[in-house]
């Protein structure tokens, strides 16, 4: 019984192995002659939402013997995106990239292809793989809060929603809105994490007329589910308040301590009587220069109000900064005023003056100090020309106790002056050749003994150095007559025959 089912199980084996010879398996990626797939196809930056490029990747090695080139192709739905035609050498592996705009969302088959483009053999591996495409992100601002300060103007508090997917890039824009236009005030660009993003954002000085704050996010490189825009009325106590310069200031340009006069319009706009407010007037220096109580305005009506600085502190330029307080807000208004830099003053005098006098002095002032000059420079030039002849003397003097002799360069028979005694190394100024120097005591000497010691003679005007046999031209008709071979520097006298 055992040895039976043994038998059967060794029967089952050879035909699953007879199966397997006889039919091979079949895969869905079948490689080329010389292109074969080196990794999995690979998909980049997910997850990915509707309006999303979305980066197909694949390695693919070349494993023949000449280049070829491929693309990879994708495919879903009928829609094809082909990427770049790159150049693969043998023995390299090169990643294709495809890139492909998801226009709906869903689950997808994705169909890619490797082309294999070579000048012998054209074909491709393909595959099939799935990807999933969720509905646009959703984006949303909202203003919470609109607040004034004296110094910084308005201010926003505002927050941005990003639903769940990716991190996205944004630029926020600010805006003051009037009857008649948008004004930017602000703007910048972040990147949002899925979630809320609150933030505070200084705008400034809002221009007259504003009514109202408006935020914009705009999307960067990406498609968000619809439009993220919000905006808020400014508070109807500063929207419909204005505070308005009408004339002066008196006079135009102060200078320092006049008593200046300003004359400036409150109106509002608005449906309620104001109460009684503060106005202050300061300079670009914050100095207080005048403050006043300010009447109630009824509503759709205006007050004049003359403001009196009794003393003006600025020598320049400068603002001058007006800021109407009233019901618990502030209305803001500048003006650059140009300041004069010295106190304009009138004065009379009862000293007469004798014009002729003056006259007289100041031409004896000016003769006297012509006269000292002339005396002093006088005096200089005598000294300096004295100095001149003691200084000539004296080189002249220096000149004569040094006493020098003349030698010639054995390269370019330039000469040189030497002091009579010096003997040493000498350097060319010329040529810079470096030669040996002797006083003329030594060479008098060396010669006298060169000269009885070395002799040569010949019957023409070539001659034979007596030292190394150095061959040099000696004139015979000049003979007898003191040689100098170049080659060994011996000092010989050549003689005739």
């Amino acid at each position: 019984m055992i040895d039976c089912a043994v038998l059967m199980r060794k029967q089952i084996s050879l035909a699953i192995l007879i199966l397997i010879a006889c039919f091979p398996l079949n895969f869905s990626v079948s490689a080329g002659e010389s292109a074969i797939q080196s990794g999995e196809l690979f998909l980049r930056n997910g997850p990915w939402h509707v309006g999303d490029e979305i980066e197909f990747s694949i390695l693919v090695h070349n494993s023949g013997e000449e280049e070829i080139s491929a693309f990879l192709e994708i495919e879903i739905q009928g829609d094809y995106s082909n990427g770049s035609v790159i150049n693969v050498s043998p023995g390299n592996t090169v990643e294709l990239i495809s890139e492909f705009l998801g226009e709906s969302a869903g689950i997808f088959d994705v169909n890619w292809t490797v082309h294999e483009l070579s000048e012998n053999h054209t074909g491709n591996f393909s595959g099939t793989t799935e990807i999933i495409i969720y509905e646009q992100q959703l984006l949303s601002v909202e203003i919470y809060s609109i607040n004034y300060d004296l110094n910084d103007g308005f201010s926003v508090n505002w927050g941005a929603n990003l639903s769940s997917g990716n991190s996205r890039t944004i630029s926020a824009q600010f805006y003051f809105i009037t009857d008649n236009s948008q004004i930017l005030s602000s703007e910048i660009d972040m990147v949002l994490e899925p979630g809320l993003r609150t933030s505070n954002t200084i705008l400034g000085i809002a221009p007259e007329g504003t009514i109202k704050v408006k935020i914009n996010l705009d999307p960067i490189g990406w498609s968000p589910f619809s439009i993220a825009t919000d905006s808020e009325n400014i508070d109807s106590e500063i929207s419909d308040l204005l505070l308005k310069i009408v004339s002066g200031p008196v006079p135009e340009s102060p200078t320092l301590g006049d008593s200046v006069l300003l004359v400036v319009e409150l109106k509002n706009n608005g449906e309620i009587e104001t109460g009684s407010g503060i106005l202050v007037a300061v300079d670009g220096q914050k100095r207080l220069l005048a403050e006043y109580v300010t009447p109630s305005v009824k509503s759709n009506s205006l007050e004049t109000l003359q403001i009196n600085m009794d003393k003006w502190m600025s020598t320049s330029s400068t603002t001058l900064e007006l800021t109407w307080i009233v019901n618990g807000e502030i209305i803001k208004t500048n003006l650059e005023v140009n300041s004069s830099d010295s106190i304009s003053t009138v004065e009379t005098s009862s000293i007469s003056i004798n014009w002729t006098n003056v006259f007289i002095g100041l031409v004896i002032s000016l003769a006297i100090i012509f006269s000292v000059r002339i005396i002093s420079a006088r005096n200089q030039v005598e000294y300096k020309e004295t100095k001149t002849y003691s200084n000539r003397g004296k080189k002249i003097e220096e000149k004569e106790e040094v006493e020098k002799r003349a030698i010639d360069c054995p390269s370019c028979s330039k000469q040189l002056q030497l002091p009579m005694n010096y003997s040493g190394q000498v350097k060319c100024p010329a040529c810079l050749t470096q030669f040996s120097a002797q006083s003329e005591e030594t060479k008098d000497v060396e010669d006298k003994e060169v000269e009885e010691e070395y002799t040569a003679s010949s019957y023409d005007d070539v001659v034979g150095c007596p030292k190394c046999d150095q061959v040099l031209k000696v004139p015979y008709d000049k003979r007898p007559a003191k040689a100098r071979c170049p080659a060994c520097k011996c000092v010989f006298k050549a003689l005739a025959e």
